[in-house]
């Protein structure tokens, strides 16, 4: 079986569920992720509770079972405050993160109730249907990358040779209708690696450390005013910006948000982009503001979806993924991302990067 934090019932099926469960590695036992139900059955908070790995967990040495089948067996395990905890616990192999692992259920009273069982019952058939809809997902992956990719390139190259070997004989209408078969294979080719991308941010490994978010979007805006010189932007990014998070996917996301609050301030005179953060209710909530074309906020429940574009495309090009992909970093992280605009105002996105009270 296969468990992600990129599946959409993720979050309903191991997050929010309410037996204590988490993830380890069978190789060296780290802890990969942990449930709510589970951080208060130990007393720890998830970043604690991550950094222990097995060892730090068990009171008497436990490892975790050899082999491929499930297993049970009662283990004292430490609870935050010192206390000793006796638990039964579940171990299911499984893939997670792309790596094999475990999927430990734990539980305080060895006899299971006719509930626990259900539900148990329940999580086991969803992961099977997860499994199912990923290995669709690998699939459709696969025919993208290689399928669709070979056709495209057969079509621009052959209708480039046709410009190139009879164009003077093709006339003004002909050469512009190869020219536009031209230009439709390559958006078409741009919308393909968008796709991909949005399925590699949902497969990679998450591994979360420390960041400075100011300097990546220090670095982002360098790289924007050095590939548009033209462009006068004022960016204001404060110093000492930081978080937790894994430092590819975060540059990701920033590369997608500042540069959205590029491309749609581009037609303001006196273009500001801004990076800031704030603590509100025991979180930190990250914003990127612009004061460009901005947006109805009637809309806004499909900013984060694939293919929604607010805006027409020969207002703004684009391939409608940014924002998803956005959204798909930002829940990997545990966190929330939101947006307020008003058209012709410029537009603020909001993100954090851990569940609330984390």
């Amino acid at each position: 079986m296969a468990l992600r934090e990129s599946d959409a019932g993720y979050r309903e099926l191991f997050e929010e569920n309410p037996e204590p469960m988490w993830v380890c590695r069978r190789e060296d036992g780290r802890i990969l992720a942990v449930n709510e139900a589970a951080l208060r059955l130990y007393g720890y908070a998830r970043s604690e509770f991550l950094a222990l790995g097995l060892s730090g967990l068990s009171v008497d040495p436990c490892s975790a079972p050899a082999g491929e089948g499930a297993l049970e067996r009662t283990c004292r395990q430490r609870h935050r405050d010192g206390r000793e905890l006796e638990l039964k616990l579940t171990w299911r192999p499984l893939w997670f993160q792309g790596e094999p692992a475990h999927l430990v259920l734990a539980r305080s009273n060895p006899a299971v109730s006719p509930g626990e069982e259900s539900l148990r019952r329940q999580l086991e058939e969803r992961l099977v249907q997860l499994e199912a809809a990923h290995r669709e997902m690998e699939a459709f992956s696969y025919s993208i990358s290689h399928d669709l990719r070979a056709p495209l390139r057969h079509i621009d190259g052959f209708s480039r040779a046709v410009l190139d070997d009879f164009g003077a004989t093709l006339g003004d209408q002909g050469r512009e209708y190869l020219t536009r078969i031209c230009q439709a294979t390559g958006k078409m080719a741009q919308l393909i690696d968008a796709i991909l991308q949005f399925v590699r941010v949902g497969r990679c490994e998450l591994i979360r450390q420390p960041i400075d978010l100011s300097v990546k979007a220090q670095v982002i805006s360098l790289e924007l005013r050095h590939n548009d010189p033209a462009r006068q932007v004022e960016f204001d990014i404060p110093e000492g910006i930081k978080g937790e998070a894994d430092p590819k996917l975060a540059r990701q996301l920033l590369e997608v948000l500042i540069g959205n609050a590029w491309k749609f301030s581009s037609k303001v005179s006196s273009a500001r982009i801004r990076l800031g953060g704030k603590e509100e209710n025991g979180e930190t909530v990250y914003f990127v503001a612009d004061n460009g074309a901005g947006f109805d906020m009637a809309y806004a429940g499909k900013l984060f979806t694939l293919f929604n574009r607010l805006h027409r495309t020969d207002e703004f090009e684009g391939s409608g993924v940014g924002l998803a992909i956005a959204h798909r970093i930002v829940t990997r992280h545990g966190g929330r991302i939101w947006a307020e605009s008003t058209p012709g105002k410029g537009t603020t996105i909001f993100f954090t990067l851990a569940p609330r009270g984390n």
